[in-house]
């Protein structure tokens, strides 16, 4: 998550704080008139316009006529400015109040407005400033019916930023950039930090957040929670840790509250950057001889030393997991099935049919002496197999192999039945054409 800087209040309303000073606040503002509400029909909609904000004016009053203090170094330059304000109630939800500034008008909305007692907004369509951030909220991909909302500041560019409390403990920090969606982080992102929530209490934020792991299927007494960011995907990731010694998890979950997915602690070393709040060492151990297990009930004998998570197949719901072994060179791709009997494995060529790859730096020469062995049989014992691709299966149940010689000389297409890596036939890579043509290096043609 980027860090939200701010310059706060560094809006056309702390440029009025000189007009406070002029002059004393009446004690009771003035009541709204007909003439108001006639002028700023009149005036205000080219007002907003003039500001750019977006703005189907549905009712307009005009506030009143102020004068601010000159900015000029030069005392004899020195003049007062007079500044017309208005403010408007929009058909898009947020109203704004309204100022004619030199050399464009700004607008400022009801949330920020509040800010200060002589322009807040006072029109009856404006009268629940917040309920016009639901639609903001919306478009941050977090609906929400908004119970409270504070303007926390904005910088010269126009970044706007503010806190908004949904649900208990459900808060959120927003930033609205002109010209762009807005984003709204959960407040348990800046616990700690210089900008943090104060409409909903880090505690508040802890426990939401530890509510959203329901959809957890593993028994959890959550003792800690962290959020780890927004994923590329816009999942939100979290961190829980768990009581009694049980193993913690990280999981993910849409802006909407929908749960996606969860990796123990013992296997997320390579998602979304491990898990912090649990010590691993222990987990990790274990799970080498629970996988260990796993694999031997699906036909592969591997004391496994080392593993790593790649994910769920979403067809079979499998975890799929790469392993190595310390009791032999090659390793394997893994797909766990709840049944140990559906479980599968695949070497680290034919993994290429999930579209993955083997980065433990586990050893092929198992692999490519089978498919040497495999060339030999066909009569092409010349070619010693120093590298392979899996390319593709037909529908009828062929596989297909692109092989290197370790010669240089010219590689070949293998096409297996489907088990194993026997030769059907061979097509030199000079002639593969289409889906087969020969991508390996020495194999490509010039």
């Amino acid at each position: 998550m980027k860090r939200l800087g701010m310059a706060i209040l560094a809006m056309a309303f702390a440029a009025l704080a000189p007009v406070a000073a002029q002059a004393a606040a009446p004690a009771e503002l003035p009541k709204i008139t007909k003439a108001d509400i006639d002028r700023g029909l009149k005036e205000a909609p080219a007002v907003a316009a003039e500001a750019g904000v977006t703005c189907t004016v549905t009712n307009a009053r005009f506030i009143g006529t102020m004068t601010l203090s000159a900015t000029s170094k030069d005392a004899k330059d020195a003049k007062p400015t007079p500044v017309s304000g208005y403010e408007v109630a929009c058909k898009e939800g947020l109203g704004y109040t309204l100022l004619t500034m030199k050399p464009t008008a700004t607008a400022n909305d009801c949330v920020a407005s509040a800010l200060s007692p002589s322009l807040a907004c006072r029109l009856p369509e404006n009268a629940n400033p917040k309920a016009g951030l639901i639609p903001m909220m919306t478009e941050a991909g977090r609906p929400c019916d908004v119970t409270n909302a504070k303007f926390l500041g904005a910088t010269s560019s126009g970044t706007k930023f503010y806190e908004v409390a949904c649900r208990p403990g459900e808060g959120y920090l927003v930033q609205r950039e002109p010209g762009k969606a807005p984003s709204a982080f959960p407040c348990i992102s800046a616990v700690g930090g210089k900008l943090a929530c104060t409409l909903t209490t880090d505690e508040q934020s802890a426990t939401y957040a530890k509510s959203l792991a329901a959809g957890v299927k593993k028994p959890c007494d959550a003792k800690d929670v962290r959020y780890i960011g927004m994923t590329s995907s816009g999942l939100d990731g979290y961190e829980i840790a768990c009581k009694d010694g049980a193993t913690g998890f990280i999981f993910t979950i849409t802006p909407a509250g929908e749960f996606k997915q969860q990796v123990d602690c013992a296997l997320a070393s390579g998602f979304l950057g491990g898990c912090k709040l649990t010590d691993t060492t222990k987990a990790e151990t274990a799970e080498n001889g629970i996988y260990t297990d796993l694999a031997k009930k699906a036909g592969f004998k591997c004391q496994v030393n080392k593993y790593r998570l790649i994910g769920v197949n979403p067809k079979t719901n499998a975890d799929v997991v790469e392993l190595a072994c310390a009791d032999r060179p090659d390793g394997a791709v893994a797909e766990f099935a709840e049944k140990p009997a559906e479980s599968k494995i695949h070497d680290c060529i034919e993994v290429g049919a999930l579209g993955q790859e083997c980065k433990l730096g586990t050893s092929l020469t198992p692999v490519l002496d089978k498919l040497s062995a495999s060339l030999a049989a066909k009569g092409k014992g010349s070619c010693k197999v120093s590298g392979a691709r899996y390319i593709g299966a037909s529908s009828a149940g062929g596989v297909f192999y692109e092989t290197a010689c370790a010669d240089g000389g010219p590689g070949w297409v293998v096409k297996t039945a489907g088990v194993g890596y026997t030769a059907d036939t061979l097509t030199p890579c000079a002639v593969a054409g289409g889906d087969l043509t020969c991508k390996l290096p020495g194999n490509a043609k010039k």
